[in-house]
């Protein structure tokens, strides 16, 4: 790997937010860290694609997606609020999949200069067989990854 000597602009901060403590302290590292920089910070929140167990959709087995959809609103809503205590403006996305592979697809479609998300304990046989979603984020993003504890 060549080092380059041209200085690193960072144009853009793509804040992942699960409504976890560490999301929260995140936002507030984008909030110090973005403006100064002159960079633009997006809020984003995956909601988990629900499989249901039966072969046709209905009002029951799409209740748990609207119940997630209404959740990562609300997470939205706090992660904007919490910025905006900052005094920074942001933009927030929701999107729908699997929450790794989402950050990772939109930061690269947007071009993003940093990622920016929290540390979520994931811990036993769980995390020995899925690992967690900072793990899968920092080990395929194309750009640098910041993980707050």
């Amino acid at each position: 790997m060549s080092e380059s000597n041209e200085p690193i602009t960072i144009k853009s901060i793509l804040v992942a937010v699960d409504g976890s403590a560490y999301a929260e302290k995140a936002v507030r590292y984008a909030c110090a860290m973005g403006p100064p920089l002159g960079a633009e910070l997006i809020l984003l929140h995956v909601v988990p694609m629900v499989v249901s167990a039966t072969p046709y959709h209905d009002t029951v087995t799409d209740q748990p997606f609207v119940s997630l959809q209404n959740l990562g609103e609300d997470i939205l809503d706090r992660a904007k609020k919490i910025a905006a205590s900052c005094g920074c403006e942001v933009t927030d996305l929701l999107s729908h999949g699997d929450p790794a592979s989402q950050i990772i697809d939109i930061a690269s479609e947007r071009g993003i200069s940093m990622i920016i998300m929290g540390s979520r304990g994931v811990s036993g046989l769980k995390r020995l067989f899925t690992g967690s979603i900072s793990d899968k984020v920092s080990k395929n993003a194309s750009c640098p990854v910041m993980i707050v504890r």
